[in-house]
């Protein structure tokens, strides 16, 4: 497996939750790694993206639920973003998912607040398929890139003013870019980047 430097660590840069689960896998269009292994991932994915948690375990068949998700919101995104016509499965499989009640907040008796779901995961995927109809469906969503370096594939919303951010994370796909294209260039024999060992590739 390539090396990161942030491990196992998921990756929560996209300032979207639908598109932090597409971040799960990394380095998509070269050495796909899933980051989603088994249902423990699963779980910890969803409880660090603040979605929840449950007592009971989850099984394959919710990794499989999540997946299946992640790879349509993938699609769908994708192709927004290079201006085609949604793929109608992946609209239908995201349109499912968003069915599903989401978590209800409740009033304790001391003021303090509690989640009602019936079924923790459904509940969970049921607010990122939203977020992903509600992102796609926005007038902003062409604020929504993937990430310019050709071995990461990251997406992410633009915030910045300008709206030419061309990185998932500057400090480490732009770092990465600008190295790489320095190192391309001919210069002198005493230049120390040009031998210098590249550095780790770490997507987002």
């Amino acid at each position: 497996m390539p090396r990161t430097a942030d491990g196992d660590a998921f990756r929560f840069r996209s300032g979207r939750v639908s598109l932090d689960l597409c971040s799960t896998v990394l380095w998509r269009n070269v050495r796909p790694v899933e980051q989603l292994r088994s249902p423990d991932d699963l779980a910890r994915w969803r409880s660090e993206a603040g979605l929840g948690h449950s007592r009971h375990a989850l099984t394959e068949a919710n990794l499989a639920d999540a997946r299946k998700l992640r790879e349509a919101i993938y699609r769908l995104v994708s192709a927004h973003i290079r201006g085609v016509r949604l793929p109608s499965r992946d609209v239908a499989a995201v349109n499912a998912a968003a069915r599903h009640p989401c978590r209800t907040p409740r009033l304790g008796p001391r003021g303090e607040l509690h989640w009602d779901d019936g079924e923790p995961l459904a509940a969970a995927l049921s607010a990122v398929a939203r977020d992903a109809i509600e992102l796609i469906a926005d007038p902003q969503a062409d604020r929504v890139r993937e990430c310019a370096a050709p071995d990461c594939a990251f997406l992410f919303v633009d915030t910045s003013r300008s709206g030419a951010r061309r990185w998932c994370a500057a400090d480490r796909c732009g770092n990465r870019e600008h190295v790489r294209k320095h190192r391309s260039r001919p210069g002198p024999a005493d230049d120390p980047y040009r031998d210098a060992a590249p550095e780790p590739a770490d997507p987002g």
